[in-house]
């Protein structure tokens, strides 16, 4: 089949809606087009493994600081709560977390439910764990600071904030932390949603995204930034976009 009818039936194939943007893009070019589409799966890719890198060290630090704080909170009867945040979660935790733990633990009842037969832990307990691993990157994003007072989460965020969350960033000092992480964080999940939608990112500067990204991991662990720098393929990939 010529070239240029397989370039038609992939862009047929990939409909207007989605293959229109990259073909205003390109003038009308439908082969440079399909090729302004191919770099963006693969940029949509290489910001994929690192986000997902990034999300694990998040998840984890702010899993971290959240287990000792809640296993210093007391409940009204003056008996401590239990370090697993996610089955005794303190206040405000509690409620700034209940919908996305009843999801996360519904999600990991599932999981355990598709586990083969001779799996280990085919009839064990929900864990802790299970349901962080079932908690996504928004629920730590929206854990952190914002700056609006009359967001109705405003205090009990900034709560959190100035009791645990600032300990798990050492790498960002002191001075406005709580906006630069928080906004760095912001930014990272907006930016992953496009990317688990296969979203164009044609508009998207990234560049800063992907130094949102690497300052981030060096705010959680300074001697990370590096490894996280060197690993993530996103300066390489921008660098290859099509005329």
């Amino acid at each position: 089949m010529p070239q240029a009818k397989t370039t038609e039936l992939i862009a047929g194939a990939l409909h207007v809606s989605r293959f229109g943007t990259y073909a205003t893009a390109t003038g009308g070019d439908i082969e440079r087009a399909l090729r302004l589409y191919l770099w963006n799966v693969q940029l949509s890719s290489a910001f994929h493994a690192g986000l997902g890198l990034l999300e694990v060290l998040l998840r984890n630090a702010i899993d971290r600081e959240l287990r000792a704080w809640n296993a210093q909170q007391l409940r009204a009867d003056g008996s401590q709560h239990a370090a697993e945040w996610l089955l005794d979660p303190a206040r405000p935790l509690n409620t700034l977390t209940a919908t996305s733990r009843k999801t996360a633990e519904a999600n990991a009842v599932r999981a355990r439910a598709a586990r083969p037969a001779g799996h280990p832990r085919k009839h064990s307990p929900i864990t802790h764990d299970d349901i962080l691993a079932q908690l996504t990157f928004g629920v730590f994003v929206r854990l952190l600071p914002v700056d609006d007072p009359e967001d109705k989460t405003y205090r009990a965020r900034r709560v959190l904030w100035e009791r645990a969350l600032m300990h798990p960033f050492p790498g960002e000092g002191t001075n406005n932390a709580d906006d630069v992480v928080a906004s760095r964080a912001d930014r990272l999940l907006a930016l992953r949603n496009r990317v688990a939608h296969m979203e164009p990112l044609l508009a998207v500067n990234a560049k800063a995204r992907h130094r949102d990204a690497v300052r981030l991991v060096g705010a959680i662990n300074p001697e990370l930034q590096g490894w996280f720098a060197g690993v993530s393929r996103v300066r390489e990939v921008e660098r290859e976009r099509p005329a």
